[in-house]
Formats: structure tokens, sequence, C-alpha cells
């Protein structure tokens, strides 16, 4: 038998480059669509390259984040080896006052402490004379009870933190140092009342339990956040009060040069020679606030000025405060009609001025 030969089928670029015998030829088309696979190629991968950047970065900051979050917690954790010179971490007195001081439910006795102590100072009803009622008298025993409560709570904190000697110390923070001095007033209150009976006046550090109300801020943590933003708001408030002292100043100059020694002229009755009853700043020359024709006249530098001396330009300091009367709106329009007559003096004095 005779051997049949084998045909092997070649595609179009191969039979285009065994029949040329060079290098093989494409159509345009082809060209044309390899050319834009590989851009959309391209483009694909830039995309993924950015979104795998992007993803690393948040990656990144989500860890930066959970480590800050992770420091924070172990600098809250954190607790002295020794505190008051003889507690350490293993003491079973400091970690019982640890384990009270974390514990829930001794926050929210606490807080309803400091609500029930508001109740008590609005309830409270002071009587002259030192005078009192059967309420007063309730009020004052279970003041015992709320001042017992504040003052294991700081010796609970005291017990487990420390006092003031070492990092997170009770009177390192602020808010602490508040209800230490609150607590300490009240004991030094109670302990002159128990002692001196009547030889003290205690009314002054009894004022002091008006700051009881806040505690609550150093038990509630959102509360501080607001008061220590609204504490740092004060630094852009205090260059606005700057600038209004300024202007203030400003004023008190352009009046101290109208308008000083202008306001001492008065009315004294005729017979007499006494100053009127509702003494007001007149006119010598009758072109502003005129006296009773008859009855009285107006007499010069023979009054110390409206609200006795206060109100008037004559020196810089008083003027300052004449100035600040009127930018509180608090009896401007007293002012005005004061330096009404010596406005119209001056636009007289002006108005000569300019005829010479």
């Amino acid at each position: 038998m005779s051997a049949v030969p084998t045909q092997t089928l070649l595609s179009p670029a191969a039979a285009s480059t065994s029949s040329g015998g060079g290098t093989p030829m494409m159509s345009p088309g082809a060209t044309s669509a390899g050319s834009m696979t590989g851009a959309s190629t391209t483009g694909t991968e830039t995309k993924l390259s950015a979104g795998m950047s992007a993803w690393q970065d948040a990656i990144a900051i989500a860890k930066q984040n959970r480590q800050k979050l992770q420091r924070q917690q172990a600098n809250a954790l954190n607790r002295p080896d020794r505190v008051l010179f003889c507690l350490s971490l293993k003491n079973p007195v400091r970690r019982l006052c640890t384990s009270i001081v974390e514990w829930k439910p001794f926050e929210y006795l606490i807080l309803f402490t400091i609500f029930a102590n508001c109740v008590a100072l609005a309830v409270y009803q002071p009587y002259p004379g030192g005078d009192s009622n059967a309420v007063n008298a309730a009020l004052e025993e279970v003041e015992y009870i709320f001042l017992v409560v504040f003052t294991l709570e700081a010796m609970l904190k005291i017990t487990s933190y420390g006092f003031l000697f070492h990092h997170g110390a009770y009177l390192r923070n602020g808010w602490n140092m508040l209800d230490f001095v609150i607590v300490f007033i009240g004991l030094v209150s109670v302990c002159l009342q128990q002692t001196g009976k009547g030889k003290f006046d205690i009314k002054a550090l009894r004022a002091f339990r008006v700051l009881r109300p806040l505690r609550v801020v150093s038990n509630v943590p959102s509360l501080q956040v607001v008061l220590n933003s609204i504490l740092r708001a004060m630094v852009p408030l205090l260059h606005i009060a700057l600038l209004v002292i300024f202007v203030i100043i400003i004023y008190a100059i352009i009046g101290l040069e109208l308008f000083s020694g202008k306001l001492h002229n008065t009315c004294h009755y005729i017979d007499s020679g006494l100053m009127v009853e509702e003494p007001n700043p007149c006119s010598v020359d009758s072109k502003g606030y005129t006296c009773v024709p008859g009855e009285s006249t107006c007499k010069n530098d023979t009054w110390e000025g409206p609200n006795w001396g206060i109100t008037n330009f004559d020196n810089f300091f008083l003027a300052m405060l004449t100035v600040f009367q009127c930018v509180t709106m608090e009896g401007w329009t007293d002012v005005m009609y004061y330096v009404s007559v010596t406005l119209k003096q001056l636009k007289r004095a002006l108005t000569s001025s300019k005829r010479n």
C-alpha cells in the first residue's frame, strides 16, 4: 500500500508566512483590536493598583487608631506600683477599692446622690435671724449623709489611684481636685459647727455647697468634653473682647476730649442758693437745658456730676466706664441727654470759629 500524504492545515497568518517567507502580515483591524485590548488592560491594572493602595492606606490608618486606643486603654489601666507609700498592686484593700470605684452601680449611686443633693439645695429655704423650720432641720440631717457618701468616694479613689505624687493620681485630674475641695470644705464646716457651738460663723463655708452640682461633670465624661470645648473656645472670644476694649478706649478718648468737665453745671435756687432736688446738667447761656425762669439759675462747676460723679468724662477711667454703660444699653439715653447740652455748646463754638 502506498502512503497517503498528510496535509497540514495552516492558519491564515501561517499561510501568509509560509508563502511570503518573511515576517507575518497582519490586517489593520487586528492591529487596532490588539492595541485597544492592551490599553484596556493597562487602565484596569492602574485602577486595581490605585484601589489596592487606598485599601492599604485605610488598613494602616485603622491599625494606627487601634494601637492608639490600645495605648489609651493601657494608660487608663496602668496603675502605679505603690500608692500612699504602702499599698501595692496586690494589696487586697487597694484591689477592693479599685473594684468598687470601677463598678458601674457605684457610679450610678454617686450620680443619684448628686441629684438628690441638688434637690435638697433647691428645697432648702433660708430664714433671717437664724430661724428655721422642720424641713430645713431635716435637710440638715440629710446633709450628713451626702457628706459621708462624697467623703467615702474620695477615700476610695485616693486609695485606688493614689493621692498626688505620680501619674494618674487623684489630684492630677482637675475635676477630682474640685471634688476634693468641696468635700474638704464640707468636712471643715461640720467640724467647726460641732466644736465651735456658735463661736464660728460658717455661713461662708456652707455657701460652697452650691458647687456640688458641678460634681456631675467629673462623673459624666460627655459633660467634660462639652465643658472642655467651651473653655477652649474662650481663647478666640478673648480676642473679640480685646477688640471691644480697644473700641471702648477709642470712644473714651474722644469723650475725654469733647466732654471733659462739661457735666458739672446744674441749677440752683435764686433765693437760697441751694441746689435743686433733682439736679441735671444745664446750659449757662440758655442754649441747652435751662432752669426754671425766676426760680433757679444755672451755675458752673458746682455739682459733682450725674450718678454721684461717676457718669462723666473728666478722666480716662470714668470715660471708659461711661462708654461701657452706653454699650450695655443701660441708661444710655440719660447720658445722651446729659451730653446734648455740651454738644449744642460745641456746635456753637465750632460755628463761631468758622465765622472768625
